[in-house]
């Protein structure tokens, strides 16, 4: 871990990164995509920005509410007395981000981009967006749960449940109301409990249909040791850097043809332990992606 080690202070141009990272992408055997919310917040889903609390739920902001995340405070957990308001919350926010919202243009930006090289994708975010974008699911590991699927709050099994047809009917019925009704609580089919969104939350999360993946990105990194390996880290601040911020520093610093690129609007420090072997753009994660892509085209003429 680096977390405590010295950064760098960084001296080259917008445009001198621009060109490193397109030589680095051009050139490499294989890479690794590591994402956080910083990429999904690149393409307009800011749980901080007022604007979308506005268009998404304009009765919260109407209460005094000012983001996404406060209201998500408020209904973070479920409760026997919470859980028509739970839902009533809960059913519209995934309506809205899982299914309503396509593919936003980073991540379609970032797919032709790497279409065509050989890549892993390790991601905290659960809003689908990659496989929206056009990327396989085979390659992906997500281990923070999907926005798409129920479990049991127990939970009473490692299952997890679609829930598309859940949404649908609580949206439906509760009108204009800001609470479900009763009948649409969804409860889990195996032992009556209350189900809730299959997120890490916290030591009941069901997280092995997520794991599935989980053996081959620790094959694909394993495997790019000797190989001219980019890690392309998008929008991963602190939250949780365990799982993609410090093992990419690690990675780096151990594997002798690795290159770390880390895009990220405020936390796009690196380690001097890593030596030259970064780039680091702290910019619009959409914008620099864009940049890369029309500048391995011109490079391509």
């Amino acid at each position: 871990m680096f977390s405590k080690k010295k950064i760098f202070k960084f001296t080259k141009t917008y445009w001198d990164n621009i060109g490193d990272a397109v030589d680095l992408i051009k050139n490499a055997d294989c890479i690794v995509v590591g994402a956080g919310s910083g990429l999904t917040a690149s393409g307009g889903i800011n749980y901080e920005d007022t604007e979308l609390l506005k268009k998404w739920f304009p009765e919260y902001y109407k209460m005094g509410f000012k983001s996404i995340f406060e209201v998500q405070s408020v209904f973070w957990k479920l409760s026997e007395k919470n859980v028509l308001s739970y839902w009533g919350y809960w059913a519209r926010h995934i309506q809205n981000i899982r299914y309503n919202t396509p593919a936003t243009k980073p991540y379609i930006t970032l797919f032709e981009l790497l279409k065509d090289k050989e890549y892993f994708i390790c991601t905290t975010n659960v809003d689908s967006q990659f496989e929206k974008a056009g990327f396989s699911s085979e390659k992906i590991f997500a281990p923070q749960g999907n926005y798409g699927f129920f479990q049991c709050s127990k939970p009473c099994a490692q299952d997890v449940y679609d829930n598309k047809k859940m949404i649908d009917k609580m949206i439906i019925n509760m009108g204009e109301s800001l609470e479900i009704r009763k009948e649409d609580i969804p409860k889990c089919p195996k032992c009556g409990n209350f189900l809730v969104p299959n997120l890490r939350v916290d030591d009941t999360f069901v997280q092995k249909p997520h794991f599935l993946n989980v053996s081959k990105y620790e094959k694909f990194v394993r495997e790019a040791k000797d190989k001219r390996l980019v890690l392309l880290e998008l929008g991963v601040g602190y939250n949780t850097p365990g799982i993609i911020r410090y093992p990419f520093e690690n990675i780096t610093y151990h594997y002798p043809l690795t290159n770390l690129i880390r895009i990220n609007m405020s936390d796009a420090g690196v380690p001097t332990e890593i030596g030259d072997k970064f780039v680091s753009i702290s910019e619009d994660i959409g914008k620099v992606l864009n940049d890369i892509m029309n500048n391995s085209c011109k490079k391509l003429q």
